[in-house]
């Protein structure tokens, strides 16, 4: 019998997860969609165990690599054309083809990103203490790869600058050169951004922010009456025609009001016929439509209940970057979650985030099943420290 290396408890939120996702999968895409996702969450499952055991440490050098992978990935992205049908394509800017097979580099690139800045703030702790040291190690690499995935992943980009501001912030950074080297220059970087959603930008800003429009129409769709939300620039905004996003939100709201308390039952959703996206984007709207509220309070129960394993592990590490890679790494799973689910329930806007072991996708569940047996490996190692 195999020996499961880690917190069970996280295994077991693990191993529910995966089980909600075969049923939604199978539920929403029925059998053209569930061999292929069965196949992948094996795969994940396979990373997952493996993982669990190779030590966390060799990570420090190996996240150079990584980032650096996933870096150029994104590069060539942006670079390539749009082929339909050939050996390599590029799709909305955001995946790589190459025949059946697709991959999303902003994936790979989050997590390695992560695992990158944790070495970084560890090993250079006292030198990034002058800035020019915080740009070269932290901030230079952060700000390379939020700008490869911003033009065509805002949701991503956004994410993944977040977290490694918070990162830098538990790392133990003064409080002091925090609020001068990085909070300051995001509040004046992000005012900058906003003055782009306020004003009417010449048209040939779009060829560099191709979804600039896209962002736009996201926020004039739910008509905000308070600044600085209510100040976006809805000139161009049409509210008679159906946008791709308008016609997201409305079905997945149908759905979730279906859906009630209890909901219809395992596989007697209506509204995934008609919601695009039922397997990835929008599966939490599934889920509330056939399990209700509870299904719905079930599935943030075990997001919740994985990330207070995660802070009780890095609580007990005795070591500072596995207990940083804890906290990076769980977060992004939490948060991502988080994320989708507000989607899904019209909080905010329409993002693209999957759910984190549910939703349909090779990249992303090959990625985040990597991510989830290093922190079970960590959690196996400050077990037993």
């Amino acid at each position: 019998m195999f020996k499961l290396f880690g917190d069970k408890i996280i295994w077991t939120v693990l191993i529910l997860l995966l089980i909600t996702s075969v049923l939604l999968i199978y539920s929403s895409g029925g059998s053209e969609s569930i061999g292929t996702h069965i196949t992948h969450l094996l795969m994940g499952l396979g990373l997952i165990f493996i993982f669990s055991r190779f030590n966390y440490r060799y990570f420090t050098n190996l996240s150079t690599i990584l980032l650096t992978f996933s870096g150029v990935l994104l590069f060539f992205l942006i670079l390539s054309p749009s082929y339909d049908g050939s050996i390599i394509s590029n799709f909305k800017g955001r995946w790589i083809r190459m025949g059946t097979f697709s991959f999303q580099p902003s994936e790979l690139a989050k997590y390695s990103l992560i695992l990158f800045l944790c070495r970084n703030l560890v090993m250079y702790k006292q030198e990034i203490l002058r800035f020019s040291h915080l740009f070269l190690y932290i901030l230079f690499p952060t700000i390379l790869i939020f700008l490869l995935v911003f033009p065509f992943n805002l949701s991503t980009a956004l994410l993944i600058f977040f977290i490694a501001v918070f990162l830098i912030f538990i790392s133990g950074y003064p409080i002091k050169l925090f609020f001068k080297y990085i909070l300051t220059p995001t509040l004046i970087l992000f005012g900058f951004f906003f003055s782009l959603l306020i004003v009417n930008p010449p048209e040939s800003s779009l060829s560099f922010l191709p979804r600039l429009t896209t962002w736009k129409n996201r926020i004039c769709l739910k008509e905000f009456k308070q600044p600085p939300l209510s100040w976006v620039d809805c000139s161009a905004y049409n509210p008679t025609k159906i946008y791709s996003n308008n016609y997201q939100i409305d079905k997945a709201l149908g759905a979730i009001n279906r859906g009630g308390i209890i909901g219809k039952g395992a596989g007697k959703s209506f509204y995934k016929k008609l919601l695009p996206d039922s397997t990835s984007d929008f599966v939490f709207a599934i889920l509330l439509e056939e399990y209700g509220f509870v299904g719905g309070v079930g599935i943030l129960f075990l997001y919740l209940l994985f990330y207070q394993r995660i802070l009780i592990s890095g609580i007990y590490s005795i070591d500072e970057f596995p207990r940083l890679l804890l906290f990076g790494l769980g977060s992004v799973v939490v948060f991502q979650a988080l994320l989708h689910m507000c989607v899904s329930v019209n909080i905010l806007p329409v993002t693209g985030q999957t759910l984190p072991l549910v939703s349909k996708g090779g990249s992303s569940v090959w990625v985040t099943s990597l991510a989830l047996g290093i922190i079970l490996n960590i959690t196996h190692q400050i077990k037993n420290q």
